[in-house]
């Protein structure tokens, strides 16, 4: 069993061809440039693998691809 976390992460200054997007930040709970981290983990905690988004993607969308990254990065 493992599991899937994502938050959000700011971060100020100016860089071109960067990964940032605007996006609904969860700790403001407003528009904010940021990116998207995604983390997997075991069930006690020790995380296996991460993943970078662009800031304006929807949690729900980055899923899929997850599952299938960790499919064949841990086939079982």
């Amino acid at each position: 069993m493992v599991f899937y976390d994502l938050t959000t992460v700011r971060i100020h200054g100016e860089h071109e061809d960067d990964i940032r997007a605007f996006g609904m930040n969860k700790e403001t709970c407003g528009i904010a440039r940021q990116f998207v981290l995604g983390v997997v983990q075991t069930a006690n905690g020790l995380p296996l693998m991460h993943t970078v988004h662009s800031g304006n993607i929807a949690e729900t969308k980055t899923l899929q691809e997850m599952l299938e990254k960790v499919q064949q990065r841990f086939p079982i």
